[in-house]
């Protein structure tokens, strides 16, 4: 099912190399797709039709609960309002379980240079319409 314009999304990043606290910036590889694939993960972090916000703890809750693992935990997490993957031609499909997953689709397929720049570009138009959000010292 599609999922409705106007929910704000994030993408649970778990490698360092994918963000710069330094630039507080998220980086295009957070948001490729693995190779063979034309989905990018990610998680609703609001709901129409009243567009309420889970919390901040709820958030990383669902990153702890669904994405960490022991080898790599969740460093960072890339918030977004959906809107800018309409405009560049993808949707947003829910995909559940677990709770609130949902995939942004389709990127082009990596078979040839061409398409491999075309994935590199959604992802750095995805990556600069994101805030980075490092989760709290406590987390």
């Amino acid at each position: 099912m599609k999922v409705s314009p106007g929910e704000k999304l994030t993408r649970f990043i778990r490698y360092g190399r994918h963000f710069s606290v330094v630039t507080n910036r998220v980086k295009p590889d957070a948001f490729l797709p693995h190779k063979n694939s034309v989905d990018v993960s990610v998680f609703r972090i609001s709901e129409l039709p009243d567009s309420q916000e889970l919390s901040d703890s709820e958030v990383w809750e669902i990153g702890r609960q669904y994405i960490q693992t022991k080898e790599t935990p969740v460093k960072a997490r890339a918030d977004l309002s959906d809107a800018i993957i309409y405009v560049n031609n993808l949707e947003v499909i829910q995909d559940e379980p677990p709770p609130r997953h949902a995939n942004i689709t389709p990127f082009p397929i990596e078979e040839n240079p061409t398409t491999r720049k075309a994935r590199r570009v959604l992802a750095a138009k995805l990556a600069r319409s994101s805030k980075l959000v490092i989760p709290p010292e406590d987390n």
